[in-house]
C-alpha cells in the first residue's frame, strides 16, 4: 500500500502543504467518509463547510474557497482545482498496470493471417479474425470477439466479452469496457412493396473509433449504411449507450450513461450529453453544447448553448416556462373570480 506524507502529495501537486505536513497518509476518500490515514477533496463551498466535521488526515481544497478551521490538525493543500488534483493523486495511489507481455492463451482462436503486435495479450477464449491488425501491447480479456477485417491500434484495452464486427476501425490507447458491441447493424427497416412484411436495410459501413476513446460497459455503436460511425478523439461514452448508424461525435466529448443518439446525428467538440438523454436522427448539435440529463432533443441546437427538458429547449427559455407553469394554479383562480359564470359552465 502507498504512503506519503502530506508534504509529499503538496509536493507532486507542485505546491506546499499548510500546517504540519508530516502526517502519513495511505489512501483518498469522500470528505464523509476519509478516516485520519486518508486524504480528502472540496472542490466547492458544501464539501468545504464539511471540513470541521470530517476525520480526515488533510484536505485538498481549491483556491478561493471559504471554510471553517477545524480545531487541532489542519493539514491542507490548497490547489486551483481540487477535482483536477483529485485526478493526479488518485494516479498516484492507483496499483501499477503490469509492463505490456506477449500472451497467447491455449484457448484462444486466432486467424493464420492476423498480424499482431508486439507485447499483445490475447486472453481465453478470445476470437481473432482473417485479416484483423491489432498493435503494439494492447490487450484483449477474455472472450473478446474481433471479427474479419478489424484494425486495432497500439496500448488498447478491450475487456471481456466485447465484440468488433467486421471492418471496424479502432486507435491508439482505446478502452472498451465488458461487452460492448462495436459495428453492429444500424436499425433500418422499410415496408416491402407488397405490405407483407419489413425489408432490412443493409448496412456496409464501419465504425471508426479515434485514438484514446473510452467506451463504457454494455454501450452499443453501429456501423453505418454507407461510410463510417466515427467517435472522435478523446471522447467519454459512459456504459449502456445506444450510438446510430452513422453518428459522428467530435473530440472531447463527454456522454453519460443510458443515452440514445439516432443515425445520421452530428455532434460537434467537447459537447456534453446528461444521462437517459435521447437525441433524433438527421441533427446537428454544435460544439460546446451541454445537454441536460433526461431530455428528449428533437432540433438542431448551436455552438455552446445549454439546453434540457422535454422537449428540449435552450435553457433560459426552459426555465421561463416551467415558472410560468408553476403560476397555473393562482392565476386559474384568479381567471374563476372574475369569470364567475364560464367557471361554473
Amino acid at each position: 500500500m502507498p504512503s506519503f506524507t502530506i508534504a509529499q502529495l503538496a509536493e507532486h501537486l507542485g505546491t506546499v502543504a499548510q500546517g504540519d505536513g508530516e502526517r502519513r497518509i495511505t489512501g483518498l476518500n469522500t470528505i464523509d467518509a476519509a478516516g485520519p490515514e486518508e486524504l480528502t477533496f472540496a472542490g466547492d463551498e458544501r464539501h468545504a463547510r464539511m471540513w470541521p466535521s470530517s476525520s480526515a488526515g488533510g484536505l485538498v481544497v481549491s483556491a478561493g474557497l471559504s471554510r471553517p478551521e477545524r480545531p487541532g490538525a489542519d493539514d491542507l493543500i490548497v490547489v486551483e482545482d481540487a477535482d483536477l488534483a483529485m485526478i493526479s493523486l488518485l494516479e498516484l495511489f492507483a496499483p501499477e498496470d503490469p509492463a505490456p507481455v506477449a500472451r497467447l492463451d491455449p484457448t484462444a482462436c486466432v486467424a493464420d493471417d492476423a498480424e499482431i503486435g508486439a507485447n499483445v495479450w490475447i486472453g481465453a477464449h478470445c476470437r481473432v479474425g482473417r485479416g484483423c491488425v491489432i498493435g503494439d501491447g494492447t490487450r484483449l480479456q477474455g472472450g473478446v470477439d474481433v471479427q474479419a477485417g478489424v484494425r486495432i491500434g497500439s496500448d488498447c484495452v478491450l475487456e471481456s466479452g466485447a465484440s468488433i464486427y467486421p471492418g471496424c476501425i479502432i486507435g491508439n490507447e482505446v478502452v472498451i469496457h465488458s461487452n460492448a458491441v462495436i459495428g453492429a447493424d444500424g436499425f433500418g427497416y422499410r415496408p416491402a412493396a407488397d405490405g407483407t412484411r419489413l425489408v432490412k436495410v443493409p448496412h456496409i459501413g464501419n465504425v471508426r473509433i479515434e485514438d484514446r476513446v473510452e467506451i463504457g460497459a454494455v454501450t452499443c455503436i453501429d456501423r453505418g449504411k454507407f461510410g463510417s460511425t466515427v467517435i472522435g478523439t478523446g471522447t467519454k461514452i459512459d456504459n449502456l449507450c445506444q450510438i446510430g448508424h452513422n453518428v459522428e461525435i467530435g473530440r472531447m466529448c463527454v456522454i453519460c450513461g443510458q443515452v440514445g443518439i439516432a443515425g445520421t446525428t452530428r455532434i460537434g467538440d467537447g459537447t456534453r450529453i446528461g444521462g437517459g438523454s435521447g437525441l433524433s436522427d438527421h441533427l446537428v448539435i454544435g460544439s460546446g453544447v451541454s445537454i441536460g440529463a433526461r431530455s428528449g432533443v428533437m432540433n438542431d441546437i448551436p455552438d455552446g448553448e445549454v439546453w434540457y427538458g422535454v422537449p428540449a429547449g435552450e435553457r433560459s427559455r426552459i426555465l421561463r416556462e416551467h415558472a410560468a407553469i408553476r403560476r397555473l394554479p393562482e392565476l386559474a383562480k384568479k381567471l374563476r373570480k372574475l369569470l364567475p359564470d364560464q367557471a361554473k359552465g
